[in-house]
């Protein structure tokens, strides 16, 4: 007899582009979402997409991911139609669900969880602090791969956000002594008393860094140019923080890829949403990760809501990670890249 999960998790998520959301109502049987340019979804278009599975000896973890079939700009544009459609997914993944997490675009609209979290009672949490902890912990072995740790300098773009401002708690947990961001005035002078080196903009902020952090919520905000060359962009602002494509001599890598432990599960149907959603076959995104630690560990206080996360639930993500055998990885186009490559490449 199959066992019962043990707790059950509930992770929402939509589609960046029209191609990918006709695609993913094929597979959630809504031929009229398939069929449309603009269609107008509505609440009986979110519709579960597949059914993930961490499976131990300790604890069995069960997750359905739920799509909401709006687009970014229209999550940003009626934020109040994204929170309705937001309650509409959860009424759909069926059962008693002990957490939900939010991906994407979905966990900046609607007060980043809060308003969300008002009117349930399972804790919502958004993904930030697993996101912050996978690109602190990606950003750092890019740097020792690149023989810069822990002096660097290392920039941190969008550092007065969710998860730029816990990406940099925990590179200056770690040791960092050069962290650079972008801030005039009196952001400045805040910047400086909390041990951050300020430059007047990201370009100032970005030059002679061989690592820099894009974690800004607007992206498109740095010039491909102002890398120099053979730094290392590990990126998980969304949408992407260069305005144009890498020149030569640049990396860009995802910063919130995470390979997951063996006792993985996700079956067909989640291989087909792992390619979907670009995690590409072999990893997860931080988001993703962080409702099934939270599952696993039978918490009951969210990781990360609203705009601030706090440096305890940072330590708590990285411990949760390291027991249940989650695991940052540098990715580009869904291949690990070895950190220690990255130096010869930029001697080059």
């Amino acid at each position: 007899m199959p066992r019962a999960p043990d707790s059950r998790f509930v992770f929402l998520v939509h589609p960046f582009t029209d191609p990918v959301r006709r695609i993913a109502a094929l597979r959630t049987a809504r031929p009229r979402l398939a069929a449309s340019r603009h269609p107008q979804p509505g609440h009986d278009d979110a519709r579960p997409i597949c059914r993930l599975v961490l499976d131990t000896p300790e604890r069995l973890v069960e997750g359905i991911v739920v799509t909401v079939p709006l687009l970014p700009h229209q999550l940003l544009d009626d934020q109040e139609a994204a929170l309705t459609m937001m309650r509409a997914a959860l009424a759909r993944a069926g059962g008693a669900v002990d957490v939900v997490g939010l991906g994407s675009v979905l966990a900046v609209v609607a007060g980043r969880g809060t308003a969300l979290q008002e009117e349930i009672w399972q804790p919502v949490t958004t993904g930030a602090a697993a996101t912050a902890w996978a690109a602190a912990e990606n950003a750092k072995a890019a740097a020792m791969g690149l023989g810069v740790w822990p002096r660097g300098p290392i920039a941190v773009l969008g550092h007065r956000g969710t998860v730029g401002s816990a990406v940099l708690d925990l590179l200056q947990e770690d040791g960092a002594v050069q962290l650079h961001v972008a801030a005039r005035g009196g952001q400045a002078r805040r910047a400086r008393g909390q041990g951050l080196e300020p430059f007047d903009d990201t370009a100032a902020a970005v030059a002679g860094c061989p690592v820099v952090v894009g974690a800004s919520t607007t992206g498109g905000i740095l010039a491909p140019a102002a890398l120099e060359r053979g730094a290392v962009l590990v990126d998980v602002a969304i949408p992407r923080t260069l305005s144009g494509p890498a020149r030569r001599g640049t990396r860009v890598l995802a910063g919130e890829a995470v390979v997951p432990p063996p006792s993985y599960r996700r079956g067909n149907w989640g291989a087909f949403y792992h390619l979907l959603a670009t995690y590409g076959p072999s990893h997860l995104f931080a988001c993703l990760v962080e409702p099934m630690l939270m599952a696993a560990e039978g918490r009951t206080e969210p990781f990360a809501q609203g705009r601030r996360v706090a440096s305890a639930d940072l330590r708590d993500i990285r411990r949760c990670a390291a027991r249940w055998g989650f695991q940052p990885v540098l990715a580009s186009h869904w291949r690990s890249v070895s950190p220690q490559r990255l130096r010869g490449r930029r001697l080059l």
